[in-house]
């Protein structure tokens, strides 16, 4: 429709895992502020009498308008299947009017109520209007008031908020708590609304009220978290953010570099926000924040070597693992190479996998039946690991711990279509020990695919449907402490040539390959003032782009307690009293030391941030000839807190 695209795409907003994106959230915001609802009541005597009410709705949206039918509601002590009617009247101090269920014939159970033909034929015949109506609620679970309200799990509640409401008393309640930012709203703003479930089986078929004073109400608390999210000040930081997100976006990973106390990670954070489209990274698997220390190494940072007792018991087995690059670059590849295929090929790779677990605990099943699975005359199964068979020589089994045959080496061989010994031996997808193994691994092979046969399983349903391409972000804080270039070893290359593979030292379930692909965001923080951190040479600078974070006043900004004066008299050291070996702007005391956090959890007043924090590190930068001149000390010391 064009009066609604012209504002904003509905069709272009996503929702992955249930979650609603940051700049959704903030074209949600937007959307319902530009709507504008006047209700005009033309109830008449004999609607009185009826004990109904009925108004006649003006939708103004985008310079057009749109008028509603009549629509009816009916009082509650005349309605059917209303929960507590007297309580409710005595709770709202009013007569209370809800959706009139024999006028409108809207509630279906269990979503099977047409939204965009029964509901929305209801409301008027125009088809302009029908179209707005449907980017606010429809079949697809996509619209603006089921996303805003449930994070477009519409399902959940069955479409009851859509069914049993008139849609400009939701509209009406969504443009309060947007006013109120998410914070509760007067109680009247719920008396036309209706909640189905109430919680109890007994009385399913009842309706209650939707104000949380009647029961816990889920829905409405998600509404004002989201609400609070979408109102977020970091949201409204994104346009002056965008050159350093298009720094990051062709770069692929930058350092934010600066003296300590400009809010070098409190940056960092928001911009992996803004790049992940989110606003709380709190258990957010596409996001990890780490922190180097000069004893950092590769092992610990890349690919390293563990060790544990052998299943048997009698001994020590070490085998190399991913550590927190490896680990979170294989997440982020993963999505990167589905997101690249189609629903069918997606699929075809989750049957492969479920079928494969079947087969494994087939296998296992015949194990602890039988003691082990044949392979060979001289060789057997013994056991099922997380991601691998156990099998070993007959004529070794008390002497060895076996040889582990990888599945991904079976699924491999597999999907590539490979029948016998020399179909492996010659398959490059597969790990170096599973083309010497070949003999071992083809019957294993041939054992599954005999599986699927006799169990009559295909892969011909699509069960998924395409996978979004998700960004992945890691924050390295004092990132400079550690040797980058032993820590990143062969990686320095793979930082430069996104989606290449390059060879590590250390072979992970049966690959030695890692590649970072372009999905991975890297953002590192760095004090400069910090004279004890390691060289970064030129082959790290070149992949790093290098982003200052400088000191600033923060006096004009809301809701920030600054202490100016106290500001410009450090910054005067700074610019009278620097030494000449030293630049201002690596060393200069941050904003965040001038902030005055006596209002925040755990927060102190001013003048202890300066007595504790910026005088001790003041007298420091004195000691190591940072700041110099006569009676520097007593300057320092002279210092006082202005609020």
């Amino acid at each position: 429709m064009e009066v609604l695209e012209e504002k904003i795409d509905f069709s272009k907003f996503t929702v992955v895992d249930g979650i609603v994106s940051a700049s959704e959230k903030k074209s949600l915001i937007n959307f319902f502020n530009d709507i504008s609802i006047h209700v005009e009541d033309i109830t008449s005597e004999t609607d009185k009498q009826n004990n109904q009410k009925v108004v006649r709705v003006k939708y103004s949206f985008n310079n057009k308008e749109f008028t509603t039918k009549p629509l009816y509601y009916k009082n509650v002590l005349n309605s059917p299947n209303v929960k507590d009617a007297k309580n409710l009247i005595s709770y709202f101090e009013d007569d209370v009017f809800w959706l009139d269920i024999e006028k409108h014939d809207w509630p279906k159970p269990k979503g099977q109520t047409d939204i965009d033909k029964l509901i929305i034929d209801d409301i008027t015949d125009d088809d302009q209007f029908k179209h707005f109506l449907k980017s606010l609620g429809n079949n697809l679970n996509n619209g603006a008031i089921q996303k805003i309200t449930k994070e477009g799990r519409t399902n959940q509640y069955y479409r009851n908020l859509e069914n049993n409401n008139h849609w400009h008393d939701i509209i009406l309640l969504i443009k309060e708590y947007i006013k109120s930012n998410g914070e509760d709203v007067e109680k009247k703003h719920f008396k036309h609304l209706v909640f189905k479930w109430d919680g109890n089986k007994n009385t399913d078929r009842q309706r209650s009220s939707l104000s949380p004073y009647f029961g816990s109400r889920a829905l409405i608390e998600k509404l004002k978290e989201n609400i609070k999210s979408y109102k977020s000040k970091d949201l409204f930081r994104i346009e002056k953010m965008k050159p350093i997100i298009d720094l990051l976006k062709y770069k692929k990973q930058i350092i934010l570099q600066g003296p300590p106390g400009t809010g070098k990670t409190r940056e960092a954070k928001l911009i992996a926000k803004i790049i992940l489209d989110v606003s709380d990274l709190k258990n957010l698997e596409q996001f990890k924040l780490i922190q180097f220390h000069p004893s950092y190494s590769y092992e610990d940072f890349v690919r390293g070597i563990s060790s544990k007792p052998n299943d048997k018991g009698n001994g020590i087995e070490y085998s190399a693992e991913n550590r927190i690059l490896g680990d979170f670059a294989k997440i982020a590849l993963e999505n990167f190479i589905d997101s690249r295929k189609d629903s069918e090929e997606l699929s075809k790779d989750l049957l492969l996998k479920q079928y494969f677990n079947d087969f494994v605990d087939s296998i296992q099943d015949n194990i602890n039946s039988k003691g082990s699975v044949e392979l060979t005359d001289s060789y057997k199964i013994i056991d099922t690991e997380e991601a691998a068979f156990r099998y070993l020589s007959k004529r070794n089994e008390k002497k060895s711990p076996g040889n582990r045959m990888l599945f991904k080496d079976i699924l491999n061989a597999f999907s590539d279509g490979n029948k016998e010994r020399q179909d492996l031996k010659h398959n490059d997808n597969l790990s170096g020990l599973a083309k010497h193994h070949a003999s071992y691994y083809v019957r294993v092979l041939n054992m599954f695919q005999s599986y699927l046969e006799e169990n009559k399983l295909n892969f011909d349903k699509t069960i998924t449907e395409k996978v979004s391409l998700k960004n992945y972000v890691l924050i390295i804080d004092e990132i400079n402490r550690a040797n980058l270039s032993s820590v990143l070893g062969e990686l320095i290359y793979a930082l430069e040539y996104r989606g290449e593979s390059v060879e590590s030292m250390y072979e992970v379930d049966g690959e030695n390959k890692i590649i970072l692909p372009p999905n991975l965001y890297i953002i590192g923080t760095m004090n400069t003032a910090d004279r004890s951190v390691g060289h970064i040479d030129y082959a790290i600078r070149r992949r790093f782009a290098f982003v200052d974070i400088l000191p600033k006043d923060l006096s004009e900004e809301e809701g920030i307690n600054f202490d100016k004066q106290l500001f410009e008299k450090v910054t005067q050291l700074f610019d009278n009293n620097l030494s000449q070996e030293f630049k201002k702007k690596d060393v200069q005391l941050g904003h965040s030391y001038f902030i005055n956090k006596i209002d925040q959890e755990d927060g102190i007043p001013m003048y202890m941030r300066l007595e504790y924090e910026i005088k001790p590190i003041l007298l420091e930068y004195v000691k190591d000839g940072v700041l110099i001149g006569e009676k520097i000390e007593d300057k320092i010391n002279d210092l006082n807190a202005s609020i």
